[in-house]
C-alpha cells in the first residue's frame, strides 16, 4: 500500500477517535449540571412539603383560636340567661346561641381535616428527608465518577492529540493540507473505504478506472462526486 495512503487512513482513525472523545468530554459538563438540577429539585421537594406543614398548623393554630373564642362566646350567650325578660328575647337568644354553635361544629371539622393534613405532611416530610438522603448519596456518586470521567477522557485527548501531531509530521505537507482541507468540509469523514464500487461517504458509485486505480491502493485516489481520499480495504496489510 502506498506510505502516505496508509498515513492518511490511520491518521483518519485518530481523528474519529478525538472527534468521539471531544464529544463525550462536551456532554459531561451537562451530566454534572444536571446533578445539580436534581440537586436544587430535591431540596425544592423538601422545602415544599414543610411549606405545607407550616401552613397546616399555623391554620390549626388559627382555627383553635377560633374555636376558643366561639366557647368563649356561647358562655357569654347563656351567661344572659337570667337577664332574658320574656319568651322573644328568649328564643332570640338561643338562636344566636345555636348560630355559634353551628359556627364551633364547622371549626371542630375543620380543626380535624387540618389534623389530618398536618399528619399527611409530617410523614411527607420524613419521606422527602429520606429520599434526598439516598439522592444526594448518588448524586455525591456520580459526580465523582462524571469528574474522574472527565479527568480521564483528557489524559486520553492529550494523547491521541500527541499521537495525530507525529502522524502529521510524516504526512508530506500537500497532502496534509488536502486531508485538512476534506476534514472541514465533510465533517470530518475525508478518507473512506469503497463498497460495492461504490464511496461510502456519499453512497455513489465510482468510474470503473478510478475503482481499478483505487483497488490497488498504490496512490490517492479521491471520489469524483464528493472529493474524498479513496481506499479499499480487502489490500490493505495489517499492522502488527
Amino acid at each position: 500500500m502506498d506510505e502516505q495512503l496508509n498515513l492518511l487512513i490511520e491518521l483518519q482513525e485518530i481523528d474519529a477517535e478525538i472527534k468521539s472523545l471531544a464529544a463525550q468530554k462536551g456532554r459531561l459538563p451537562d451530566m454534572l449540571a444536571a446533578l445539580e438540577r436534581r440537586r436544587t429539585e430535591n431540596q425544592q421537594n423538601l422545602d415544599t412539603v414543610k411549606e405545607s406543614l407550616l401552613t397546616a398548623q399555623k391554620n390549626r393554630r388559627d382555627r383553635d383560636h377560633d374555636l376558643e373564642s366561639g366557647i368563649q362566646k356561647v358562655e357569654k350567650l347563656k351567661a344572659r340567661t337570667s337577664e332574658i325578660k320574656n319568651n322573644k328575647e328568649y328564643q332570640a337568644l338561643l338562636k344566636e346561641i345555636e348560630a355559634v354553635e353551628q359556627e364551633i361544629k364547622a371549626i371542630e371539622d375543620e380543626i380535624l381535616i387540618l389534623m389530618e393534613k398536618i399528619e399527611a405532611a409530617a410523614a411527607a416530610i420524613t419521606a422527602a428527608e429520606k429520599n434526598s438522603v439516598e439522592e444526594e448519596a448518588k448524586i455525591v456518586a456520580d459526580q465523582k465518577e462524571y469528574k474522574a470521567t472527565i479527568a480521564k477522557v483528557a489524559e486520553e485527548l492529550k494523547t491521541v492529540e500527541q499521537k495525530r501531531q507525529e502522524m502529521i509530521s510524516r504526512i508530506e505537507p500537500p497532502v496534509s493540507a488536502r486531508y485538512q482541507r476534506l476534514l472541514a468540509s465533510t465533517s470530518g469523514n475525508a478518507v473512506v473505504e469503497v463498497r460495492g464500487e461504490s464511496c461510502s461517504g456519499c453512497y455513489m458509485s465510482i468510474p470503473p478506472q478510478v475503482f481499478v486505480n483505487v483497488k490497488k491502493n498504490e496512490s490517492i485516489n479521491t471520489c469524483p462526486q464528493c472529493g474524498r481520499i479513496l481506499y479499499y480495504k480487502e489490500t490493505i496489510v495489517q499492522k502488527n
